[in-house]
């Protein structure tokens, strides 16, 4: 900027607002210095200031000639001089604030607007869920509305009509057509299948009535469709499809029975026979069922149609049946049912007794089918188990004193038998009642076996033996008689338990026995009964089976893949243990002398009588 205040000339009016401001306070501090001069009496006229060469526009902004000198001393151009150049400095401050909060302003208007855009008030623009009005919005359709004229339903004329005559004509015309309806299906030279409305429950429905009514005060067109019950009409299909030659066949499985020859007498078993199902022929449900909805949709509600054949495969197959026919578990045990020429005959009589008996309690239980949550009672299958009833006498543990004849002895080993084949297939809700004496026929190994035994008694049905099928399926138990290998004269019980088994799963049966009392540890225990009739000197007489006690506990084990997974049942089972009884002469008469009688014959270890229901 050019200093020289005399070649200076400030432009009131200029833009830029730096040099009008500077211009405006300059001319105010020599208006002020001019006034003071002005004051003085020294200072010269209007006339002398003119000479001077100073003048002062109508503006009152004063000019300086350039061949003029300033009339104030030079200290007080100095300081004007400072003080102009503080307050330029003030006012490009000021500038520069101004600028600042001009930029900060517009920066913070920017985000304003920006977050505006993100996070728009529901005043300013309703959400993209809200419902906008319509621009038009019809008047409701009620029962006074009039119908535009031409308008139909279902090819019924409902022009001009109010809503609620339409309703009315449209109704009986839709009953009229149900009450003509019927399609008739033929195929080949069969009986055609006639479908009427009842058949298939043909009918609409209300909603659809109303809709086609709003539709038509619209001005739209409008139906009323009919619908049909797809399961009636499948089910009255049947009929005619049954008819088909060749239809395919499902697979079947059947009980079928061989025969077992022991000691020359047939005694059959069950066992599954599976037959695999044959593919055939059958009607196109699917494609029938479009024919008859496209009737419908075109008003022929008395169509004639003939329905396409398709292959169809059986719906069970001989893998589906074998899959719930596995076998789950099985077990079997066996007996004496004669003897040698050696057996007694009391013996031999006892073991025809069981015999009988295991037989015709087998036979009332050979094949049981159990729904899932069924249960099965012994004592309910086989009723009471009377002499009169056809039962025999045969020994039975009594009371854990030792046996005696009861009618229907030996049935136990029965429910034994199927008391651990059901172990072995996973069921678990089980009612079972043990010996007082341990039966040694359940396992070789006699301690193997204890714990498994199952009694039953049928006098007022308190002791019973059953189960509940809780697998989850349907489950079949086969129970049978055959040949035991270990001797001819012995018969094996079987029972077999089929359904549907999981993979890779089995059941073992373990014991553990927790306690075992000696009977010849207690002697102060022995019994005795003293007999007259008998010398001192004889040899007692032992009137029972002494038998040693055990306290032992039974698992059930769960593998899957030869793995341990889970215990799945527990029981305690405790025997007493049974002191021998002897009968011991008191007689002191002294016999006469007999002959030494010749020594019998020691019988075979297979003649030996077992325990269980022998004694």
């Amino acid at each position: 900027m050019n200093t020289d205040r005399s070649t200076v000339q400030v432009n009131r009016s200029a833009e830029d607002p730096f040099a009008a401001a500077n211009g405006t306070l300059r001319f105010a501090s020599e208006r002020k210095a001019a006034s003071r001069s002005t004051a003085a009496p020294s200072r010269s006229t209007s006339a002398s200031r003119s000479a001077s060469g100073t003048t002062r526009s109508t503006s009152g902004t004063v000019r300086r000639t350039t061949s003029g000198d300033s009339s104030q001393p030079p200290k007080k151009r100095k300081r004007r001089k400072k003080k102009n150049q503080r307050l330029f400095l003030i006012a490009i401050c000021c500038l520069l604030f101004a600028v600042i909060v001009l930029v900060t302003a517009a920066v913070l208007a920017c985000h304003g607007c920006k977050g505006r855009n993100d996070t728009t008030p529901v005043t300013e623009q309703p959400s993209e869920s809200a419902e906008l009005p319509p621009l038009d919005t019809p008047a409701p359709v009620t029962g006074d509305t009039v119908l535009p004229a031409g308008a139909s339903i279902n090819g019924v004329n409902v022009g001009n009509l109010t809503v609620d005559a339409a309703r009315t004509r449209v109704q009986a015309a839709l009953e009229e057509q149900k009450e003509r309806a019927d399609i008739t299906v033929s195929y080949e030279s069969y009986e055609p299948l006639s479908l009427t409305a009842d058949t298939i429950d043909l009918n609409y429905s209300d909603a659809d009535l109303e809709a086609a009514l709003a539709s038509a005060a619209r001005g739209d067109a409008s139906t009323v469709p009919m619908t049909f019950d797809g399961e009636k009409l499948r089910n009255a299909l049947y009929a005619l499809n049954d008819k088909i030659p060749n239809h395919a066949i499902n697979a079947q499985a059947t009980v079928k029975y061989k025969n077992n020859k022991i000691d020359g007498v047939q005694y059959p078993q069950p066992y599954w026979d599976i037959t695999e199902g044959q593919n055939g022929a059958k009607i196109d449900f699917d494609a029938l069922e479009k024919q008859i909805t496209d009737a419908l949709d075109r008003g022929d509600y008395t169509a004639s149609l003939t329905p396409s054949v398709a292959t169809s495969a059986p719906e069970i197959t001989a893998d589906t049946l074998k899959a719930q026919l596995t076998l789950l578990g099985t077990y079997s045990t066996s007996y004496y049912f004669t003897g040698s020429s050696s057996t007694d005959a009391s013996t031999l009589e006892n073991r025809q007794g069981r015999d009988h008996n295991i037989m015709k309690a087998i036979g009332m239980m050979q094949v049981v089918e159990l729904k899932t949550g069924q249960r099965f009672s012994f004592n309910k299958t086989t009723g009471n188990r009377t002499e009169q009833k056809g039962w025999a006498l045969a020994n039975a543990v009594y009371q854990g004193k030792g046996y005696r004849k009861e009618s229907g002895g030996g049935v136990c080993q029965v429910s034994t038998t199927i008391f651990n084949a059901i172990l072995r297939a996973g069921i678990t809700d089980i009612t079972r009642y043990p010996h007082s004496i341990p039966s040694d026929y359940v396992t070789k190994n006699f301690e193997d076996g204890l714990g498994f035994d199952a009694t039953v008694d049928w006098k007022d049905n308190h002791l019973d033996f059953g189960f509940k099928n809780d697998t989850g399926h349907t489950i079949y138990m086969f129970v049978y008689l055959t040949k035991c290998k270990d001797s001819k004269r012995k018969k094996a019980i079987v029972v077999e338990i089929y359904g549907q088994k999981e993979d890779g799963v089995e059941y073992r049966c373990r014991n553990e026995i927790i306690e075992k009392t000696l009977w010849k540890a207690d002697e102060s225990k022995f019994e005795y009964e003293y007999d007259k009739t008998l010398l001192e000197t004889a040899k007692r007489e032992l009137l029972n089976t002494p038998h040693d006690g055990y306290k032992v506990k039974t698992y059930v084990d769960k593998y899957k893949d030869g793995k341990f997974v889970k215990t799945v049942r527990t029981e305690e089972t405790i025997y007493k243990p049974v002191y021998p009884k002897y009968r011991v002469g008191t007689g002191v008469v002294t016999p006469k002398p007999t002959n030494t009688p010749k020594p019998t014959k020691t019988p075979k270890p297979e003649e030996t009588d077992h325990w269980g229901d022998e004694p």
